[in-house]
């Protein structure tokens, strides 16, 4: 993840850290840029969150290139049994060698692009179909 990806992910506890200890401002900086947030004065409110709906069980889980390169099979078959985390192909980025994993466990379906193909960051190689 990058800098900003883990920075929103973890706003909420940041905003609420920030209350706790009565911060009202905070500015972070990274080599890119600057980030300033800033907090209204408390009101006596208490915010809640927002109900939000369980996310809903995917058909299939998409597996998405780890980098832009080449794609390079594994030589798994169509219908090979797989569990996540389970190498299931690998995308070559100048020298390196990176896997592509398994996302979820269940039936791999078949290579969405060919052996030798140049893929995009998180172009979705392989759909793996739950089980049952």
């Amino acid at each position: 993840m990058t800098f900003l990806e883990d920075l929103l992910n973890d706003l909420p506890e940041l905003v609420e850290r920030m209350r706790r200890h009565d911060v009202r401002h905070v500015s972070l900086k990274n080599g890119t840029g600057t980030l300033a947030l800033t907090l209204a004065a408390n009101s006596g409110q208490t915010l809640q969150a927002p109900h939000v709906a369980p996310i809903a069980k995917a058909k299939d889980a998409p597996v998405p290139s780890p980098e832009m390169g080449v794609f390079r099979s594994n030589g798994l078959d169509e219908n090979h049994p797989v569990r996540s985390g389970e190498i299931v192909g690998f995308v070559e980025a100048g020298p390196l060698r990176l896997p592509v994993t398994a996302t979820a466990d269940g039936t791999l379906g078949p290579a969405l692009v060919g052996d030798g193909s140049v893929v995009g960051y998180h172009d979705v190689l392989f759909r793996i179909h739950p089980d049952g």
